[in-house]
């Protein structure tokens, strides 16, 4: 009997987790894809800032005023104080926000279709998990990564995208700098959220970025721009891209209780699957037969991947 509890218990901590992934997926598709349309009329700094003052305004609310709520008691493990666990967390959180600064460059001065796929790869992620944190690689997990992997490119890669091949060098460097910052990082979330808890985690992860977004800005002599950048149609663009932030963030956060690292990362993959799907339904676009191969490929290696969860 109780091996049926336990076994029962785990189904359920499993469904949770891919629920708390796609979520995840979701708000990060539509904030990627939204990005590109900010991105050509805000400058990406200041973008950074003004949406990490919504998202950790958002955080500091939840964390400070309901913490102690009883539908809060999972999300904060203990409280947050300035000690090594605390600097560390930092500069994990630093190391992070360079996979965003890295692929919001990469869009805008190299092929989109080199960008995404190569900035989405999970190689780093994996090596991470395995060698860092210990997880334990499963056999499946290769498959999983190859059709995922494949699918990626089979999505975004467009050759008549790419003009010369100093773009395609510059698209490959942008998107394996992004994919290295993001993949290792990802992997090493796993310790700030044992440490604080997924809600904890989020309020000092977004306050980073908002600062470093703010780093940025008075780096590259943006600040006089700020007040300009105030106007409603871009606050418009602060509060989705701030909310997609909040909810996909901390929906992500929350998964690393129920799912290994290596098992999140291979499903987040099915963001670009979403992101795919809005530019078919919203804007019309149509997918090519290798598109849907791809699209196919990526679902496959979801099936892969619950066959060893």
């Amino acid at each position: 009997m109780l091996s049926h509890l336990q076994e029962r218990r785990r189904t359920v901590n499993i469904n949770m987790g891919i629920i708390y992934v796609l979520i995840g997926a979701f708000c990060f598709a539509i904030s990627n894809a939204y990005w590109k349309k900010v991105t050509a009329t805000i400058p990406y700094q200041i973008g950074m800032f003004y949406r990490g003052i919504f998202a950790t305004v958002i955080f500091a609310i939840l964390y400070f005023g309901f913490r102690q709520a009883d539908f809060f008691k999972y999300w904060v493990v203990r409280d947050i104080a300035i000690d090594q666990e605390f600097l560390l967390s930092i500069v994990l959180s630093v190391f992070n926000i360079f996979g965003l600064v890295f692929f919001l460059q990469g869009i805008q001065k190299a092929p989109v279709s080199v960008v995404v796929p190569v900035s989405s790869l999970k190689l780093f992620t994996i090596l991470t998990a395995v060698f860092v944190v210990g997880e334990v690689w499963h056999g499946n997990y290769l498959y999983a990564f190859i059709l995922s992997t494949v699918g990626l490119f089979l999505l975004y890669y467009k050759r008549g995208e790419i003009h010369n091949a100093k773009e395609f060098e510059k698209g490959m460097l942008y998107g394996l700098a992004s994919s290295f910052f993001w993949g290792s990082s990802y992997a090493l979330y796993k310790f700030p959220i044992a440490w604080w808890g997924p809600l904890g985690f989020s309020l000092i992860i977004e306050s980073v970025a908002m600062l470093f977004g703010l780093v940025l800005v008075v780096k590259d002599g943006l600040s006089n721009q700020l007040v300009s950048y105030l106007k409603g149609i871009h606050l418009k663009a602060y509060l989705i891209l701030g909310a997609l932030l909040v909810i996909g963030g901390l929906a992500i956060n929350m998964s690393y209780g129920y799912l290994p690292v290596v098992v999140i990362n291979i499903l987040i993959i099915g963001s670009q699957i979403i992101s795919v799907l809005i530019g078919c339904f919203i804007y019309k676009e149509r997918l090519s037969i290798k598109q849907w191969i791809g699209l196919a490929l990526i679902i496959a290696s979801f099936f892969v991947v619950a066959a060893v969860s």
